[in-house]
C-alpha cells in the first residue's frame, strides 16, 4: 500500500496549536466551574473572549461559537438580562467540554485537520451544485434570534429523492441593524437578484435549478439561482417525518444516535395529536406548555419559551389552545416541528400548523394556504367561515 501524502508545514502547526488550544480550554471551563456562576465578574467575559481567539488560531471553528455563545450567556447573567436562562447557559458549557473533550481525542490518534472536519467545522460552509433540478415542497419556517444577536428566518422543505432530515434554507441579519421581529426578513428578496422572498419560499412548491447544498443540508441562495413553480404535493412531503404515536416518536429519537454535541439532539416531525391540551403560560419559569396526546393516551408536552422573538408564535397558542375566553383560532389537523428530550421530558417546539383544508390568513395577502407558520403568521386573521 502506498504511504500517506505528508503533512504540510500549515497542517503540522494547527495540529500544534490544537493541541495547546485543548489544555487551555479545559482549564478556563474547570476555573469557571470552581469560580461558579455568581461569582462571575466582567473579566470572565474578556478570558472567554481571549479563549474563543485561542480556537480560532487552532482552527476549532465549532469550540469557538461555542465559547463565543459561552461569553454572550455569562454577559446576559452578569446585566441581569431576562433573556438569560440557567438551562442555555449550562447545556452550552456541557456541549463545549463534550466538544472540546472528543476532538482532543480523535486528535491524539493522529487524525490530520481534514479528517477532524466534522468535530472542528468549517468558517465557511461548502455548497455542491447539483446536477438536476431539485424539487422542494415547504414543511415549516420558523424565525429565531441566534445567542450571538443574529435575527432569521428558516424555512424546512422536503425534497424530491433525498432521505433523511429536511433540506433548509436561511436569511438572516444582524440584530443591531434589523431588530429582533424575525418577521421583518419574510418579505425581503432571497438575494439580490432574485424577485422571491423567504414569504413566497415558505408556501406552495418550487422546482430550482442550478441547485446548490451543503454537506449538512443548507440550501444556497446565490446569485445563479434558477425559480420556478412546480405541482403541490401536500400530505405526501410529511409522510416520512409522520409518526402515528409517541412511542414511535421515541424510537424515532434514540434511532437517530442522539449525541450531545450536535445540540438539543431532536428530530423534525409531523404530528396529528388525538388530544389537545390547554396553554399554559408560566412567567416563573419563562415557558408556553400544553399538553398534547396521541391515540394511546400517552402524553408529550408542546413547549416554547417566552422570549420576545416568540411573542406571535405564543399568541397564536393562546388562540388554539388558551381558555375558553382567550381561545379564539382553529385547531389544525398536525404540526411540523422538533421533538427532543429536554429534562427527561419528551417535548415538542412547533414551528408550523397544518390544515386539511385551506385557509386564508390576513398575512398572505388573501391567499388560500394549507399550513400556517405559527410564529410568522397570524391565525387570528382566519375568521371561521374561511376555515
Amino acid at each position: 500500500m502506498a504511504d500517506e501524502e505528508p503533512l504540510g508545514k500549515a497542517d503540522r502547526d494547527r495540529l500544534v496549536r490544537m493541541g495547546d488550544a485543548f489544555e487551555r480550554i479545559d482549564k478556563v471551563l474547570f476555573d469557571l466551574g470552581l469560580q461558579g456562576l455568581q461569582r462571575m465578574t466582567p473579566s470572565s467575559v474578556s478570558e472567554l473572549k481571549a479563549l474563543e481567539q485561542t480556537a480560532h488560531n487552532a482552527g476549532m471553528v465549532r469550540v469557538e461559537r461555542q465559547v463565543e455563545t459561552l461569553a454572550t450567556h455569562v454577559q446576559r447573567y452578569l446585566e441581569k438580562d431576562p433573556l438569560f436562562t440557567m438551562e442555555a447557559y449550562s447545556t452550552t458549557l456541557n456541549r463545549l467540554w463534550l466538544l472540546n473533550n472528543q476532538t482532543r481525542r480523535r486528535h491524539a490518534t493522529g487524525a490530520t485537520p481534514d479528517q477532524l472536519v466534522d468535530l472542528l467545522g468549517e468558517a465557511r460552509r461548502s455548497y455542491e451544485e447539483l446536477p438536476t433540478p431539485l424539487t422542494l415542497q415547504p414543511l415549516g419556517a420558523v424565525g429565531w434570534v441566534s445567542d450571538t444577536d443574529f435575527v432569521g428566518v428558516t424555512v424546512h422543505f422536503w425534497a424530491e429523492g433525498r432521505e433523511g432530515e429536511p433540506l433548509q434554507a436561511s436569511n438572516c441579519k444582524p440584530c443591531m441593524y434589523f431588530g429582533k421581529d424575525p418577521r421583518q426578513l419574510l418579505d425581503e428578496s432571497v438575494n439580490g437578484t432574485l424577485s422571491v422572498t423567504m414569504r413566497d419560499l415558505s408556501h406552495g412548491a418550487y422546482e430550482l435549478r442550478r441547485a446548490k447544498v451543503s454537506r449538512d443540508g443548507r440550501l444556497s441562495l446565490h446569485k445563479d439561482l434558477v425559480v420556478s413553480a412546480a405541482p403541490y404535493l401536500g400530505s405526501r412531503a410529511y409522510s416520512a417525518l409522520s409518526v402515528p404515536d409517541w412511542s414511535t416518536l421515541v424510537d424515532r429519537l434514540r434511532a437517530g444516535d442522539v449525541q450531545p454535541v450536535e445540540g438539543a439532539g431532536g428530530r423534525h416531525v409531523f404530528l396529528e395529536p388525538a388530544r389537545w391540551g390547554e396553554l399554559h403560560v408560566d412567567e416563573k419559569l419563562q415557558r408556553a406548555s400544553a399538553e398534547l396526546g396521541d391515540a394511546r393516551g400517552a402524553s408529550l408536552t408542546l413547549e416554547v419559551p417566552t422570549r420576545a422573538e416568540n411573542n406571535l408564535l405564543v399568541d397564536n397558542l393562546e388562540a388554539m389552545l388558551g381558555t375558553r375566553k382567550r381561545k379564539t383560532g382553529a385547531l389544525p389537523d398536525a404540526l411540523f416541528g422538533r421533538a427532543t428530550v429536554s429534562e427527561g421530558r419528551l417535548t415538542f417546539f412547533p414551528y408550523t400548523a397544518i390544515f386539511n383544508h385551506a385557509v386564508v390568513s390576513s398575512d398572505r395577502g388573501r391567499r388560500r394556504v394549507n399550513e400556517l407558520h405559527l410564529g410568522l403568521e397570524s391565525l387570528r386573521g382566519v375568521t371561521a367561515t374561511e376555515r
